[in-house]
């Protein structure tokens, strides 16, 4: 409080200055006519006795400077005169400035871009009131924690006293599905959640109310919270909707509440359904658990407690519960963030290095000028300014420069944050993130600004300091060239060291592109459509039921113009996992976990899935017949170990009712988490063998997706399918709609991104080091025109001058490439887990880079030095 009143006193004076200025001068001259006049009434004529008083006074600019020292207010008066005399210096020089600023907006933008990213993923606070109090709960295994399940749920909230409350919340078993009663029936993405979910969040319905104690309970009434997005999208904004009914997977719903504006919880949510959990039912045993610290609690007072709770449930049920588990807890943030953090880091410090080459560039720019203004220094220096002042007026202008560069940069922030935000993959910022410039971001900009400005004016201040007047008042070059020449190299060096970081990183990630895009996903997803059917509700509540749908479906589809054939899945390749566990007739006791689908007969024909061994299913494969399965490669080789596949049997989960089916065929490995990992062990299972109690945990866990493989455009017929499907049900809309290609093309896109991202900023790195190097080569040569003369005179070769001045640049980027192969081999270990197919120290990828980046160089060397052969010797000797 003390520095803002003190603070506040200066902006005060100043706002006076004049008039103490006025004051100060009215009584100088008072003194001074008395002095005068007693030199006149001692006898002196009125001239004499004037200037006898001005002798007498002393030197009265320096009475001024020694008053204004005693008002205390020197420093801001000479900051403010800097300021004004930098910006009216850099006015004077507009290329030299339009230059500097936009190689510094650029540096400034593109970090504050991905700043703006790290902020809404890591350091901007959950939006949820008292964020830093919700903690994700969840059983803890030695590799970290998971989802609990509804049972555990429960009884974590009984026993716990650390919570003000607890949440549980799950995206399966009826959260979402086909809502009806709005301006068409859609597909809705849901959560089911327990009573005092917006409670522990602190978020509540804008309009009505959140969920009651009863409606949370088994046979609760069938209500339903809508987010703000689906309320306006599908049925107008009507806010007496609360109240009405709306239909929801074939079962009436009432509309209880509308969320607000800007709230948001997980991806693309639309509305919230009541939980109902039970103690001895666990439709999701991966539901996840939020809680709200009581005020007071301390994270590690709650992480003791909930470690008692894990050993009463091991105590109440010993057989629910591992020996190596317990339960544990971490910061919500943490939660979603864990697995992006170091991610966005390395991102961030990539840019980073695109920021310091803006500034070494900068730098040299800056040294080029000082060199020009050597003359205006040295003056400054002998009419008694002190080194420090004169470097501070460096700084100053500098300072100017970068708020300048800064400013812009920001405004390229603010136009590119929305772009960035708009290309970043699905699945990398957490779901409840928000990239935007908020305060966070105008600071980062201010302080990477002033930092720079420091950083590249440090230079020409230090070399300031270092003028010899002398030499420099002879307008001769004088001993502080090499110096400046030196600190000029070294610029150079490290702007060639940090490009070839930046440029041998996007190699390794364009490196593991390729890669990704020539391995074979096991399928042919060309020309292939596919949707989702959810078959929600009563219409479909048996296998037998829904396999009927999916038969009549698939001969409407199968009969369309363009269509070879099509089928049903219950994931698609490329997809996320869906495990169950699968029991081999041979081996009892031993459960497998393995991928598990329900198809169609036409899957393998669709997807050009080869068969090889046995057969695929078969029309003959219904009900009535035989039960049958079919296994991948992967299936064979890990767990049948060179036994004969077609001789084996297994059953399909535990207490499904699934019978003992014989094993018919074995298929090619499909991709199936990534082109990026090996295919799992998989096991197909045909449609019309499905019991009821594997089609419903299929239909809770999963959706149907068909394949439709056409001759043509296969989105050019999503219209006519929409007609079929509506003609067996108009009730059911399809969702998810898109080509096998596009799911193809996002299964790589965070690494399409990771390449176009970081390979922006190697090319923007690659051409701010060429600058530099051609505007120490283009000063090299104006400053030893002079020797380039008597060279040329003496007989010096234009091809030797050529190369005199072109192999001083490429020294240079020599030294450069070497320092930045060092360097690259330590910090290209830290992407590692971004890589495929290639090495962090991959020597093709360091050859090709060090080449380009030579070639560049030498480029840009060759322009300065093919103007340097050109110089009249002539006019170079009479050039000083």
């Amino acid at each position: 409080m003390q520095r803002i009143a003190e603070l506040w006193r200066r902006l005060l004076f100043l706002r006076r200055r004049g008039q103490l200025e006025r004051e100060l001068a009215e009584e100088m001259r008072f003194h001074l006519e008395m002095r005068a006049e007693e030199n006149v009434a001692d006898g002196m004529t009125p001239e004499a006795a004037l200037a006898a008083a001005r002798r007498q006074f002393g030197n009265q600019t320096l009475l001024r400077e020694v008053s204004r020292e005693m008002w205390g207010f020197n420093a801001v008066e000479t900051l403010l005169q800097d300021l004004r005399y930098g910006a009216r210096v850099l006015r004077k020089s507009p290329g030299f400035t339009l230059a500097a600023v936009l190689t510094l907006a650029l540096g400034v933008g593109a970090t504050t871009a991905i700043f703006s990213v790290v902020n809404a993923a890591l350091l901007r606070p959950l939006p949820y009131p008292e964020a830093d109090r919700l903690l994700y709960v969840g059983q803890l295994y030695r590799d970290g924690l998971a989802g609990s399940g509804e049972p555990k749920f429960l009884f974590w909230r009984e026993q716990s006293r650390s919570f003000e409350a607890l949440a549980c919340y799950s995206g399966y078993g009826g959260a979402g599905g086909n809502l009806a009663g709005g301006q068409e029936a859609e597909y809705v993405r849901g959560l089911r959640v327990s009573e005092d979910f917006f409670r522990v969040l602190g978020v509540y319905p804008a309009l009505g109310r959140a969920f009651t104690h009863e409606e949370d309970q088994p046979g609760g009434a069938g209500v339903a919270i809508l987010s703000y997005g689906l309320w306006q999208r599908s049925f107008g904004g009507d806010r007496g909707l609360i109240g009405k009914t709306v239909i929801l997977n074939d079962r009436p719903v009432t509309v209880v509440g509308i969320m607000p504006p800007h709230f948001r919880f997980g991806s693309e949510v639309g509305l919230f359904v009541p939980m109902r959990a039970r103690p001895g039912a666990n439709v999701d045993p991966n539901a996840e658990v939020v809680g709200r610290l009581k005020p007071g609690v301390s994270f590690q007072e709650a992480q003791a407690e909930l470690k008692v709770i894990a050993e009463k449930y091991r105590a109440a049920f010993p057989r629910q519960m591992l020996e190596s588990e317990s339960v544990g807890a971490q910061p919500y943030q943490g939660f979603f963030t864990e697995g992006v953090a170091k991610y966005l880091w390395l991102i961030l410090g990539a840019v980073s290095f695109l920021l310091l080459i803006a500034c070494a560039n900068v730098a040299n720019l800056q040294l080029a000028r000082a060199a020009a203004r050597r003359r205006e220094i040295a003056v400054r220096l002998a009419l008694g300014a002190g080194g420090g002042r004169v470097a501070r007026q460096l700084l100053t202008e500098g300072l100017v420069l970068a708020l300048a560069g800064g400013a812009a940069g920001l405004l390229l922030a603010l136009w590119g944050t929305p772009l960035l935000s708009a290309l970043i993959p699905r699945g990398i910022l957490p779901p409840v993130a928000e990239v935007s410039v908020d305060w966070r971001v105008l600071a980062f900009a201010l302080a990477a600004s002033v930092v720079t400005g420091l950083l590249f004016g440090a230079a020409p201040a230090l070399q300031a300091r270092r003028v010899d007047v002398n030499s420099a008042l002879k307008d001769s070059p004088g001993k502080g060239a090499t110096a400046r020449g030196r600190l000029r190299n070294a610029l150079v060096v490290a702007e060639v060291a940090l490009a070839l970081v930046l440029l041998v990183g996007a190699g390794l990630l364009v490196r593991t592109f390729a890669n990704l895009l020539g391995v074979a996903p096991g399928f042919d997803p060309h020309n292939v459509l596919t949707f989702q059917i959810d078959l929600n509700g009563g219409r479909y509540d048996t296998a037998s039921k829904a396999a009927a749908f999916y038969r009549d479906a698939l001969e409407r589809i199968s009969h369309l113009p363009g269509v070879e054939a099509a089928a049903v899945t219950n994931k698609l390749p490329l997809d996320w996992q869906f495990n169950m566990p699968v029991v081999l007739n041979a081996r009892p006791d031993q459960a497998q976990n393995v991928q598990v689908r329900m198809i169609s007969p036409d899957y393998f024909r669709v997807m050009k899935i080869d068969v090889r061994q046995g057969r695929a299913f078969g029309d003959t494969d219904i009900s009535a017949a035989p039960p049958v399965v079919l296994v991948n490669e992967a299936f064979a080789q890990r767990f049948l170990r060179g036994e004969n596949p077609l001789a084996q049997q297994l059953s399909v989960g535990r207490g499904t009712d699934d019978p003992a089916r014989q094993v018919v065929g074995v298929v090619a490995d499909v991709k199936q988490q990534g082109l990026d990992r090996p295919a799992p062990p998989m096991v197909f299972v045909p449609l019309a063998q499905v019991p009821d109690k594997l089609m419903a945990i299929f239909r809770t866990f999963t959706s149907a997706n068909f394949v439709v493989r056409t001759t043509g455009e296969p989105l050019g017929l999503t219209q006519a399918v929409k007609r079929e499907v509506a003609a067996l049900d108009p009730t059911l809309p399809l969702s998810h709609v898109s080509s096998m290609e596009e799911v193809g093309a996002r299964s790589v896109a965070s690494q399409r991104f990771n390449m176009l991202l970081l390979g922006l900023f190697a090319a923007l790195g690659l051409g701010l080091a060429a600058v530099g190097i051609y505007g120490v080569l283009s000063y090299a040569v104006a400053q030893g025109t002079r020797e380039i003369g008597i060279r040329m005179a003496l007989g010096a070769q234009r091809s030797s001058v050529l190369w005199l001045v072109a192999g001083q640049g490429m020294t240079l980027t020599l030294i450069g490439m070497a320092v930045g192969i060092a360097a690259s081999l330590a910090l290209t270990r830290l992407m590692e887990s971004l890589l495929f197919g290639v090495s962090a120290t991959d020597p093709l990828t360091f050859a090709g880079i060090s080449l380009l980046l030579g070639l560049v160089a030498l480029a840009a060397c060759l322009i300065p030095a093919r103007r340097a052969t050109k110089v009249d010797p002539l006019i170079a000797l009479r050039y000083e």
